[in-house]
C-alpha cells in the first residue's frame, strides 16, 4: 500500500474542507477520484473514518498506535498489516491538519477537583494544561498542580516536575532537582530521561552501563531504541536485536529499520530477507525514510520479490521526500548518469544538495529532547 494516500486525503481537506469526513459518501467518491490508482488504500480510510478511527485520535490525549492496531485486528477483522496503515495515514493526516478543540469549563473542574480532594482528576488536570489539550498550554499552572499533588503524596507527578525543571517550563530551571524528582519515582518516563541523561552525558558523565540500566526499566517505546543502539555499540547484536524487536512490537518506526536491516545482514539474528521486507513495509508506512529506500533496493535486486524498476524508483523517490540521504545520493547519480531515469543535471544537483544538508542533520540524530 502507498503512504502517498496521507496527501490525497489532505487534498480533498484543502479542496473541499475536512467537514466533508461527516458526509461519508461524499468523501469516498471524491477521494476515489482523486486517487483512482489506490483502491485499497481508499477503502481503508474510508472504513476508518465510518468506524470513527479518526476522530477518536483527534481526542486522544494519550495516543498510543498499538492500541489502536490491536482494537482494528480485534473488532474489525483488519490484518495487522492494515491497521498499522490506517492508523499511520490518520496520524500523519491530523498532525499535518493541527486539529484544535477547547475543553470547557475545566477552570472549574479544576475548583471542584481541589475542593474534593480529587488527586486523579488533579492529576489529568495538570497533565492537560502540561500538554496543552484542549486548553492553552500552561506551565505554570501546570507545575502548580503538579506540586500541589507531590506534596499530598502523589508521586506519580515526579517525572513531570522533573522535566520542567530540567527545561525551565514553568519554573526556573534547575538541573539538580530535576535529577532528584526523575529519581524520587524512577518509573517508565523517568528511566527513559536518566538513561538518555548517562547515553549522553549530559548533565551527568557518560556511563553506557548505566545508560543500559535505565533504560532497561523503561517501557517506552523510545527506550528500546536507545538501548538497542547502546547494546550494538557494545557488539552484543543478538541482545540489540532482541531490544529492537521490543520497540518495533510497539511500533517504533526506527526500530521497525533496525530490526528490518539486521534481518537482511544476518547482524544479531539469521538472515532472513522475507522478513526483513516485512518490517521495512511496517516502517515505510510509519514515514522511515531509510525503510523506503531498502524498499526501493529489495525492488532493484529482485531477490525477494520479481524485479519491478517502476516500483524500486517510486519507492526510491519517496524515500528521498522522507529525506532519506542514502536515496538522495543515489538519485543524484542516477539523474546524472541517465540510469533508470532521463540524464538531468539539475535534478542530480539538488538531490546532491539535499544529500549534504540530511548528511548534517544526521550527526546531530539521536539527540536528547
Amino acid at each position: 500500500m502507498n503512504i502517498q494516500i496521507i496527501e490525497k486525503v489532505i487534498d480533498v481537506f484543502n479542496r473541499y474542507g475536512d467537514g466533508l469526513r461527516f458526509q461519508i459518501e461524499r468523501f469516498e467518491e471524491v477521494l476515489n477520484d482523486e486517487a483512482p490508482d489506490m483502491m485499497d488504500e481508499c477503502y481503508l480510510v474510508v472504513l476508518g473514518m465510518k468506524m470513527g478511527v479518526f476522530e477518536a485520535i483527534i481526542f486522544d490525549e494519550d495516543f498510543e498506535i498499538s492500541r489502536y492496531v490491536r482494537y482494528l485486528c480485534e473488532f474489525a477483522s483488519l490484518s495487522e498489516e492494515e491497521a498499522l496503515f490506517m492508523v499511520s495515514v490518520f496520524s500523519q493526516v491530523i498532525d499535518e491538519i493541527g486539529y484544535y478543540f477547547e475543553i470547557p469549563d475545566v477552570e472549574e473542574f479544576l475548583k471542584t477537583a481541589y475542593q474534593q480532594n480529587n488527586d486523579s482528576h488533579l492529576y489529568v488536570l495538570a497533565r492537560t494544561y502540561f500538554l496543552g489539550f484542549g486548553i492553552k498550554q500552561d506551565y505554570e499552572k501546570a507545575f502548580e498542580i503538579f506540586s500541589y499533588l507531590y506534596q499530598h503524596g502523589y508521586h506519580e507527578c515526579c517525572y513531570y516536575i522533573g522535566y520542567m525543571y530540567e527545561h525551565g517550563y514553568g519554573v526556573e530551571q534547575d538541573i539538580a532537582q530535576a535529577f532528584n524528582y526523575y529519581k524520587q519515582n524512577v518509573d517508565s518516563l523517568s528511566a527513559l530521561r536518566l538513561g538518555l541523561f548517562y547515553m549522553y552525558g549530559r548533565y551527568v558523565t557518560q556511563d553506557d552501563q548505566k545508560a543500559i540500566q535505565y533504560l532497561s526499566q523503561s517501557q517506552q517505546k523510545e527506550a528500546y531504541l536507545y538501548k538497542g543502539i547502546l547494546l550494538e555499540k557494545q557488539r552484543e547484536y543478538s541482545e540489540a536485536f532482541q531490544s529492537y524487536l521490543l520497540g518495533a512490537k510497539h511500533f517504533q518506526k526506527e526500530c521497525m529499520y533496525k530490526v528490518g536491516l539486521l534481518l537482511k545482514l544476518g547482524i544479531g539474528v539469521d538472515l532472513d530477507l522475507k522478513e526483513a521486507m516485512h518490517y521495512f513495509i511496517y516502517g515505510y508506512y510509519l514515514l522511515q525514510e531509510d525503510c523506503a529506500y531498502e524498499l526501493a533496493m529489495i525492488y532493484f535486486d529482485g531477490i525477494v520479490v520479481d524485479k519491478n524498476q517502476k516500483k524500486a524508483l517510486d519507492y526510491l523517490h519517496q524515500s528521498a521526500r522522507l529525506n532519506s540521504y542514502d536515496a538522495c545520493l543515489l538519485l543524484s547519480q542516477l539523474y546524472e548518469l541517465g540510469r533508470y531515469v532521463e540524464k538531468n543535471h539539475r535534478f542530480a544537483l539538488s538531490y546532491y544538495q539535499q544529500a549534504q544538508i540530511i548528511r548534517k542533520e544526521k550527526e546531530r540524530e539521536y539527540e536528547i529532547i
